[in-house]
Protein backbone atom coordinates (compact mmCIF):
# COMPACT_ATOMS: atom_id res chain seq x y z
CA UNK A 1 0.00 0.00 0.00
CA UNK A 2 1.93 3.69 -0.84
CA UNK A 3 2.31 5.75 1.93
CA UNK A 4 0.73 9.69 1.62
CA UNK A 5 3.30 12.00 0.07
CA UNK A 6 2.91 13.98 3.52
CA UNK A 7 3.01 11.05 6.33
CA UNK A 8 6.75 10.68 7.28
CA UNK A 9 7.43 7.23 8.01
CA UNK A 10 9.78 5.82 10.44
CA UNK A 11 13.41 5.63 9.61
CA UNK A 12 15.47 2.47 8.01
CA UNK A 13 17.83 3.01 10.51
CA UNK A 14 15.17 2.15 12.63
CA UNK A 15 13.38 -0.22 10.62
CA UNK A 16 14.59 -3.37 12.47
CA UNK A 17 13.14 -1.81 15.96
CA UNK A 18 10.32 -2.90 17.93
CA UNK A 19 7.56 -0.29 17.39
CA UNK A 20 8.05 0.35 21.15
CA UNK A 21 11.03 1.87 19.98
CA UNK A 22 10.76 3.54 16.96
CA UNK A 23 10.10 7.30 16.56
CA UNK A 24 6.51 8.35 15.96
CA UNK A 25 5.13 9.24 12.85
CA UNK A 26 5.24 13.14 12.30
CA UNK A 27 3.18 14.48 9.24
CA UNK A 28 3.44 18.14 7.38
CA UNK A 29 -0.22 19.60 7.42
CA UNK A 30 -2.22 23.66 6.89
CA UNK A 31 -2.73 25.00 9.65
CA UNK A 32 -6.38 25.25 7.69
CA UNK A 33 -6.48 21.92 8.12
CA UNK A 34 -6.61 21.78 11.57
CA UNK A 35 -8.24 24.81 12.77
CA UNK A 36 -11.52 26.82 11.15
CA UNK A 37 -12.04 30.55 12.41
CA UNK A 38 -15.05 31.10 14.80
CA UNK A 39 -17.37 34.62 14.87
CA UNK A 40 -19.86 33.87 17.42
CA UNK A 41 -20.44 36.93 19.45
CA UNK A 42 -21.84 37.54 23.19
CA UNK A 43 -21.09 40.42 25.18
CA UNK A 44 -22.10 38.47 28.51
CA UNK A 45 -19.26 36.80 29.53
CA UNK A 46 -15.94 36.89 31.29
CA UNK A 47 -13.27 38.95 29.00
CA UNK A 48 -9.96 37.59 28.23
CA UNK A 49 -6.69 38.93 27.25
CA UNK A 50 -4.18 37.36 25.34
CA UNK A 51 -0.53 38.77 25.85
CA UNK A 52 3.12 37.16 24.79
CA UNK A 53 4.03 36.55 28.37
CA UNK A 54 0.98 35.34 29.82
CA UNK A 55 -0.83 33.74 27.30
CA UNK A 56 -4.96 34.03 27.30
CA UNK A 57 -6.28 34.70 31.08
CA UNK A 58 -8.80 36.45 32.64
CA UNK A 59 -8.78 40.29 32.16
CA UNK A 60 -9.85 40.73 35.81
CA UNK A 61 -6.40 39.81 36.90
CA UNK A 62 -4.25 42.84 35.01
CA UNK A 63 -3.39 45.74 36.30
CA UNK A 64 -4.73 47.39 33.16
CA UNK A 65 -8.10 48.94 32.40
CA UNK A 66 -10.56 46.59 31.37
CA UNK A 67 -13.68 48.66 30.54
CA UNK A 68 -14.69 48.74 26.58
CA UNK A 69 -17.96 50.48 26.67
CA UNK A 70 -20.44 49.93 24.57
CA UNK A 71 -18.47 48.06 22.12
CA UNK A 72 -18.52 44.75 24.42
CA UNK A 73 -21.22 43.42 22.12
CA UNK A 74 -19.21 43.05 19.05
CA UNK A 75 -16.38 40.60 21.25
CA UNK A 76 -16.19 37.13 20.59
CA UNK A 77 -16.89 33.98 22.42
CA UNK A 78 -13.94 31.68 23.51
CA UNK A 79 -14.62 28.29 24.71
CA UNK A 80 -12.05 26.32 26.13
CA UNK A 81 -9.73 24.55 23.49
CA UNK A 82 -10.07 27.29 21.61
CA UNK A 83 -6.75 28.73 20.24
CA UNK A 84 -6.76 32.66 19.81
CA UNK A 85 -4.09 35.04 18.73
CA UNK A 86 -3.64 38.86 18.70
CA UNK A 87 -4.30 39.12 15.04
CA UNK A 88 -1.45 42.47 15.52
CA UNK A 89 0.89 41.00 17.68
CA UNK A 90 1.15 36.78 16.60
CA UNK A 91 4.37 37.52 14.83
CA UNK A 92 5.46 38.48 18.60
CA UNK A 93 3.90 35.19 19.99
CA UNK A 94 0.53 36.27 21.17
CA UNK A 95 -1.05 33.14 21.03
CA UNK A 96 -2.72 30.55 23.37
CA UNK A 97 -4.74 27.88 23.48
CA UNK A 98 -7.53 28.37 26.12
CA UNK A 99 -8.38 27.07 29.85
CA UNK A 100 -11.13 29.49 30.39
CA UNK A 101 -14.65 30.00 28.57
CA UNK A 102 -15.14 33.69 27.56
CA UNK A 103 -14.85 36.34 25.02
CA UNK A 104 -12.29 38.48 23.28
CA UNK A 105 -11.62 42.07 21.74
CA UNK A 106 -12.61 41.52 17.90
CA UNK A 107 -8.71 42.33 17.46
CA UNK A 108 -8.15 38.54 18.21
CA UNK A 109 -8.79 36.01 16.41
CA UNK A 110 -10.48 32.66 17.35
CA UNK A 111 -9.87 29.54 16.14
CA UNK A 112 -11.75 25.90 17.21
CA UNK A 113 -9.37 22.88 16.14
CA UNK A 114 -11.05 19.89 14.75
CA UNK A 115 -10.61 16.10 16.74
CA UNK A 116 -6.70 15.89 15.43
CA UNK A 117 -5.87 18.42 17.97
CA UNK A 118 -4.09 18.70 21.44
CA UNK A 119 -4.69 21.87 22.15
CA UNK A 120 -2.33 22.70 24.02
CA UNK A 121 0.94 21.12 22.22
CA UNK A 122 -0.35 24.10 19.67
CA UNK A 123 -0.18 26.19 22.32
CA UNK A 124 3.40 25.93 22.46
CA UNK A 125 4.02 24.84 18.27
CA UNK A 126 2.68 28.31 17.77
CA UNK A 127 5.34 29.89 19.12
CA UNK A 128 8.37 28.41 17.88
CA UNK A 129 10.57 30.87 16.20
CA UNK A 130 10.26 29.59 12.83
CA UNK A 131 6.58 30.29 12.76
CA UNK A 132 6.79 33.65 14.43
CA UNK A 133 9.09 34.58 11.47
CA UNK A 134 6.23 32.97 8.78
CA UNK A 135 4.01 34.72 10.64
CA UNK A 136 5.38 38.05 10.29
CA UNK A 137 5.74 37.28 6.55
CA UNK A 138 2.21 36.19 5.27
CA UNK A 139 0.54 39.60 7.87
CA UNK A 140 -0.34 42.11 5.86
CA UNK A 141 0.75 45.71 6.79
CA UNK A 142 3.55 48.43 5.98
CA UNK A 143 5.66 47.81 9.83
CA UNK A 144 5.44 45.54 12.24
CA UNK A 145 2.89 47.90 14.58
CA UNK A 146 0.22 47.97 11.76
CA UNK A 147 0.89 43.89 10.45
CA UNK A 148 -2.28 41.97 10.93
CA UNK A 149 -2.57 38.18 10.58
CA UNK A 150 -5.92 37.45 8.80
CA UNK A 151 -6.61 33.72 9.62
CA UNK A 152 -6.88 33.24 5.59
CA UNK A 153 -3.26 33.62 5.71
CA UNK A 154 -3.02 31.95 9.14
CA UNK A 155 -4.67 28.99 7.78
CA UNK A 156 -2.21 28.92 4.53
CA UNK A 157 1.24 28.11 6.53
CA UNK A 158 2.46 24.43 7.21
CA UNK A 159 3.54 23.00 9.96
CA UNK A 160 5.05 19.62 11.19
CA UNK A 161 3.05 17.78 14.00
CA UNK A 162 2.93 14.02 15.13
CA UNK A 163 0.52 12.21 13.71
CA UNK A 164 -0.83 11.12 17.15
CA UNK A 165 -3.36 12.89 18.93
CA UNK A 166 -1.60 11.06 22.25
CA UNK A 167 1.79 12.16 21.44
CA UNK A 168 0.37 15.71 21.44
CA UNK A 169 -1.07 15.58 24.66
CA UNK A 170 2.10 13.71 26.27
CA UNK A 171 4.00 16.57 24.87
CA UNK A 172 1.79 19.27 26.03
CA UNK A 173 1.23 17.85 29.41
CA UNK A 174 5.13 17.57 29.53
CA UNK A 175 5.32 21.53 29.00
CA UNK A 176 2.77 22.61 31.30
CA UNK A 177 4.23 20.98 33.87
CA UNK A 178 7.38 22.42 33.11
CA UNK A 179 6.15 26.02 33.24
CA UNK A 180 4.15 25.16 36.43
CA UNK A 181 7.89 24.45 37.85
CA UNK A 182 9.36 26.88 36.39
CA UNK A 183 6.80 29.74 37.82
CA UNK A 184 6.91 28.07 41.20
CA UNK A 185 11.56 28.66 41.74
CA UNK A 186 10.63 32.03 39.94
CA UNK A 187 8.21 32.82 43.30
CA UNK A 188 10.38 30.84 45.59
CA UNK A 189 13.32 33.20 44.20
CA UNK A 190 12.08 36.51 44.42
CA UNK A 191 10.94 35.72 47.89
CA UNK A 192 14.17 34.67 49.17
CA UNK A 193 16.15 37.75 47.05
CA UNK A 194 13.52 40.56 49.19
CA UNK A 195 14.36 39.29 52.41
CA UNK A 196 17.81 39.30 51.33
CA UNK A 197 17.45 42.36 50.21
CA UNK A 198 15.47 43.25 53.87
CA UNK A 199 17.96 41.80 55.93
CA UNK A 200 20.80 43.86 54.01
CA UNK A 201 19.68 47.06 54.27
CA UNK A 202 18.72 46.91 57.91
CA UNK A 203 22.85 45.44 58.25
CA UNK A 204 23.89 48.61 56.63
CA UNK A 205 21.12 50.86 58.35
CA UNK A 206 22.43 49.34 62.01
CA UNK A 207 26.10 51.00 60.71
CA UNK A 208 24.56 54.34 59.48
CA UNK A 209 22.42 56.89 60.01
CA UNK A 210 21.81 57.83 56.66
CA UNK A 211 19.39 56.75 54.16
CA UNK A 212 20.35 53.16 55.01
CA UNK A 213 19.09 54.11 58.28
CA UNK A 214 16.17 55.24 57.21
CA UNK A 215 15.29 52.04 55.25
CA UNK A 216 15.83 50.31 58.04
CA UNK A 217 12.86 52.48 60.41
CA UNK A 218 10.61 51.52 57.39
CA UNK A 219 11.42 47.93 57.15
CA UNK A 220 10.43 47.71 60.87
Amino acid sequence: MAVPANQCTVPRATAHLSQEYRTPAWEQRKLGELFEESDERASDREILSVSVANGIYPASESDRETNPGASLANYKIVHFGDVVYNSMRMWQGAVDASRYDGIVSPAYVVTRPNSEVYARFFARLLRQPMLLKQYQQVSQGNSKDTQVLKFDDFASIGISMPASENEQRQIGAFFDRLDSLITLHQRKYCGVASWMLGVALVRLGSESDGAFGEMKHVLR
